[in-house]
């Protein structure tokens, strides 16, 4: 999506909430902060407005409004959240595990709503610290959650069955362990299909 689309869905999605002065400050914040970052970044950015502004509505609500705004947008990235059984692409990662455990953080995401895949993405982010790992491998994690970078450092099995439950619990957090049961269920049968000749199996993860 082009920069004045981007910002012009911001705008519109936050007029609802915020008018005046309060709006400019707003828009300066996200162009400034937050105007390069992923979807999911609206998280914190809503985070910050509702801590530094006279913001008295549900976080939640305004995040919704942004991500319906940014999906009225003409936008093929976030047109593909209706393809309910996409593959995520993964790409430049050659350790079968790694790329196991990511594909499957990714089909799980991928298949909720923007606003509920971004909180996912960013519970993961604030508690990375429960994977018990050197500052080198929670930062690689940490990067790729954020910024899609290609994970190149050597990860065990043991710890990307944390990743996997990591994920697991945001998801309960965000959509109650039944719906996670069922999402969990699903994503595998998705990436089993998709990872057919790999040497590793993702079931080895859960």
């Amino acid at each position: 999506m082009e920069f004045e689309q981007k910002k012009m869905a911001i705008e519109q999605g936050l007029m609802p909430f915020l008018s005046g002065e309060s709006l400019g400050s707003a828009m300066q914040l996200w162009k400034t902060k937050y105007s390069g970052d992923p979807t999911f970044a609206l998280v914190r950015f809503v985070n910050e407005l509702c801590e530094s502004t006279t913001l008295t509505a549900p976080s939640t609500k305004v995040l919704q409004s942004l991500i319906r705004a940014l999906n009225k947008s003409p936008d093929p990235m976030l047109a593909r959240r209706d393809q309910a059984t996409r593959i995520p692409e993964i790409r430049g990662i050659q350790n079968d595990a790694i790329r196991a455990c990511f594909l499957l953080v990714d089909t799980l995401m991928e298949r909720l709503p923007l606003d509920k895949g971004a909180g996912v993405r960013q519970y993961m982010l604030d508690h990375l610290n429960r994977l018990q790992q050197p500052e080198p491998v929670l930062n690689a994690i940490r990067a790729w959650l954020s910024q899609r970078q290609i994970i190149v450092l050597p990860i065990t099995e043991k710890v990307l069955t944390r990743v996997i439950n990591l994920t697991y619990v945001a998801l309960c957090e965000y959509e109650g362990p039944t719906k996670a049961d069922r999402a969990l269920h699903e994503a595998v049968q998705i990436v089993e299909k998709a990872t057919v000749d790999s040497e590793f199996p993702v079931q080895r993860l859960l």
